[in-house]
């Protein structure tokens, strides 16, 4: 009678190990299904979080484009005027592409422009974009000479302004984007603005000032 005990305690013995052995196996899938999950929703947060501010410096820039206007002048008789628009005036609003590297192959380096308002002839900002330590810069210093700089992109690199051949009105820009978080994946953006008003042109200096 005892023996018969004996052999049912160990028979229900090995039962338990089995039972635990898959309910282990099952945590560790468990655990290595939800680690797979979370990893793959980190990338995508991340990649997602990187596009974002692709489009934000895309949006910056293109806004910035769109908002230039012809600059609103005042003569001694209190007359105003549209600078560019008289016989003889040659100062409309000017939007100058630097080439720095002088290799217009790459286009321009840097871009300047002003932007003003209908509202107030003295409302002038003018505004730079430019590449300073792998970032990339919005410079805008207002008619009382305040300067106020802007990141526009931590990781930016190949910035280029170009102007259309087929289209005078039109400028082209590309940039190389890396995400600050994985330095190895970067995007090249490029994309072209058209300017949506007379009386401003578009120059390429080659040499810097």
């Amino acid at each position: 009678m005892s023996t018969i005990q004996h052999n049912k305690k160990g028979f229900t013995l090995i039962e338990m190990s089995i039972s635990v052995l898959i309910i282990a196996l099952i945590i560790l899938v468990l655990i290595m299904v939800f680690r797979s999950n979370l990893a793959t929703f980190k990338w995508g947060q991340q990649h997602m979080e990187f596009n974002q501010k692709i489009q934000l410096v895309m949006k910056q820039i293109f806004t910035d484009f769109k908002q230039i206007n012809p600059i609103l002048s005042q003569d001694e008789d209190g007359h105003i005027f549209l600078q560019g628009e008289k016989i003889g005036d040659l100062f409309p609003n000017l939007v100058t592409i630097f080439d720095k590297d002088k290799n217009p192959e790459n286009g321009g380096e840097e871009v300047a422009f002003f932007l003003t308002s209908f509202t107030s002839i003295n409302q002038r900002d003018h505004v730079k974009y430019f590449i300073d330590k792998d970032e990339l810069i919005r410079q805008k210093t207002d008619h009382d000479g305040n300067v106020k700089r802007s990141v526009i992109a931590e990781k930016a690199s190949e910035l280029f302004f170009a102007e259309d051949p087929g289209d005078i009105r039109q400028i082209k820009i590309k940039v190389t984007l890396a995400d600050p978080k994985k330095p190895e994946r970067s995007e090249k953006i490029d994309f072209a603005v058209r300017l949506e008003t007379d009386l401003v042109c578009v120059k390429t200096v080659r040499e810097y000032d």
